[in-house]
């Protein structure tokens, strides 16, 4: 893996997840306000290992070409870690398939307690600026479940257009939920 530093934003610290981090990341992972909208429900401690565990050697085996980390997001004022973020481009993603890889995927989770104080926002678009000029990825693209409002005002602030609509149940994740993915292209400048 090659050595990635943290992100710093103004309120955040963005991190590679590490297993120590388990109890912390359950504390979302294992609410079931945080999961209403991800694909997989509430985690139980054990799955919630078992998940932070896959993350960490997804991030071990990246390379500069193809690469899958699990990002903390931290507040820098008191280091209470409150939701995490995934930026990935594998060669062997989920359904619906293999994807370029100069285009990633981008997921992002916060505890219920910090909804509405825009970090997702600030963690998000820090996700993006490194995308596009630390990996040189041309294309961003986010899974949204259609209810999941928030998240797509959050997207579509960020300048993500809708790409495709999965219909009920024909999306690749878990909860049989109608979706949308959205889209950003790298914009011609990036400052």
């Amino acid at each position: 893996m090659d050595q990635i530093t943290p992100i710093l934003t103004e309120r955040l610290e963005l991190r590679l997840l590490t297993s120590d981090d388990a109890g912390a990341v359950h504390r979302f992972r294992g609410h079931h306000g945080a999961t209403l909208y991800l694909s997989h429900d509430a985690l139980s401690p054990e799955e919630n290992r078992a998940r932070l565990v896959e993350l960490v050697k997804h991030a071990e085996a990246s390379t500069p070409e193809w690469f899958h980390f699990g990002w903390a997001v931290v507040l820098r004022a008191t280091g209470e870690l409150i939701g995490d973020c995934r930026t990935w481009n594998t060669s062997e993603p989920p359904l619906p398939g293999k994807i370029p890889s100069d285009y990633s995927s981008l997921g992002y989770v916060l505890h219920p307690d910090q909804h509405g104080k825009g970090y997702g926002r600030e963690a998000a678009a820090a996700m993006l600026h490194w995308l596009f000029s630390n990996r040189d990825i041309r294309t961003v693209y986010a899974g949204v479940y259609e209810p999941n409002t928030a998240s797509r005002n959050l997207l579509e602030s960020l300048g993500f257009a809708q790409d495709h609509f999965f219909p009920l149940g024909q999306g690749s994740g878990g909860k049989g939920l109608p979706a949308w993915r959205y889209r950003l292209d790298r914009p011609t400048r990036i400052s």
